[in-house]
């Protein structure tokens, strides 16, 4: 993929839940995903955005395949890139949260084990287990990388790995492992199979995220602006989704309001000098402002107390700032990696 004409090419989850989630996504972020032609490996086109490619991977490979250069970028979990991805300083995540697929990477234990209920209770038990039963106590997980390092972290090295093909969390009761590091999202599953987690166990919380490569040649001025074109019109929707547009007037020399509002309520302010309107002759001034959904009723009893009429609550589709910090953090990564690509070969040579 070194031509200039390249289009940017994304990879997108295959199969299951994570793939039916990231499609509502897209659409809801105005990307219409349509199919063309069919196999594992079919493409497929965003409308709204012409210059893009879409190819389907299982979710796992996405991370791997992005640091290739198979795709320029991909919708994964979080959790499939730090456990498949990062081998090489060649990737990157620009939005770390999609809004979606949320789940936490957990330690569960069997109910039955009383005297572990912490983090810091499990080294002391796998030693004790070790020295009546003449073996380490084994963990049935799919994510070995996360786990190890999460172990490391913590002291504990009395343990053996137990690969995971199928419904992890059975493990323990069909008598392959003593507990498991698995996914769960409101942790019915563990307690259906009379499995619980432990006080800082909790490896790693993810959700869904997008990633690019890193690898510059790959990037052609067609694929980076179509990077740039998707990254800002999602951003602007979860902008959007968070938050709330208030328009209402209010006396202009209201200085006190404007600092609570930006200070106690977190609202973004995006029209207010202090002057009076043209349109009126009260000393009154119209503002904008942006408010987070949470704290609506909270800003609006605010600003009645304060003088503010003609309230109007509206609701955005698409909220664009000006600019892109992550796509901005991407386009320097972009020129880290080549200037270090050149320093390499350079030393290389």
């Amino acid at each position: 993929m070194t031509s200039n004409a390249q289009k940017l090419v994304i990879a997108l989850p295959s199969k299951g839940r994570l793939q039916e989630q990231t499609l509502n996504f897209l659409n809801g972020c105005g990307f219409d995903v349509r199919r063309v032609g069919n196999g594992r490996e079919y493409v497929s086109s965003l409308v709204g955005l012409d210059d893009v490619d879409v190819i389907y991977l299982r979710p796992e490979e996405i991370p791997n395949r992005v640091e290739q250069g198979d795709a320029h970028a991909g919708i994964t979990g979080l959790d499939l890139y730090r456990e498949y991805g990062e081998g090489a300083p060649v990737s990157s995540v620009l939005l770390p949260k999609l809004g979606f697929g949320a789940a936490r990477l957990v330690i569960a234990i069997p109910q039955s084990w009383v005297d572990v209920s912490a983090i810091g209770d499990l080294d002391e038990a796998a030693m004790l287990f070790h020295q009546r039963h003449g073996r380490s106590l084994r963990v049935a997980t799919k994510f070995s990388r996360l786990t190890r390092a999460f172990f490391s972290e913590h002291g504990i090295v009395e343990y053996s790995l137990v690969g995971s093909s199928g419904a992890t969390e059975g493990a323990p009761a069909a008598g392959v492992a003593d507990f498991v590091v698995d996914l769960t999202s409101t942790g019915t599953t563990l307690a259906e199979n009379h499995l619980k987690e432990i006080t800082g166990g909790t490896v790693l919380e993810t959700q869904a995220c997008l990633i690019a490569s890193c690898r510059s040649p790959l990037w052609s001025n067609r694929a980076l602006g179509a990077l740039e074109h998707l990254v800002e019109q999602i951003e602007a929707r979860m902008h959007a989704t968070g938050r709330l547009i208030l328009r209402f007037s209010i006396p202009a020399e209201s200085a006190s309001v404007k600092k609570q509002l930006t200070e106690k309520y977190g609202c973004v302010l995006t029209s207010w000098d202090g002057n009076p309107s043209p349109a009126k002759s009260d000393g009154r001034t119209f503002v904008v402002a942006y408010c987070q959904r949470a704290k609506l009723y909270s800003v609006v009893k605010f600003l009645k107390s304060s003088g503010a009429t003609g309230i109007i609550v509206e609701r955005g589709e698409f909220i664009f700032e000006g600019s892109s910090p992550a796509f901005d953090a991407f386009k320097q990564a972009l020129k880290d990696h080549g200037r270090a690509a050149k320093t390499g070969a350079v030393a290389d040579h």
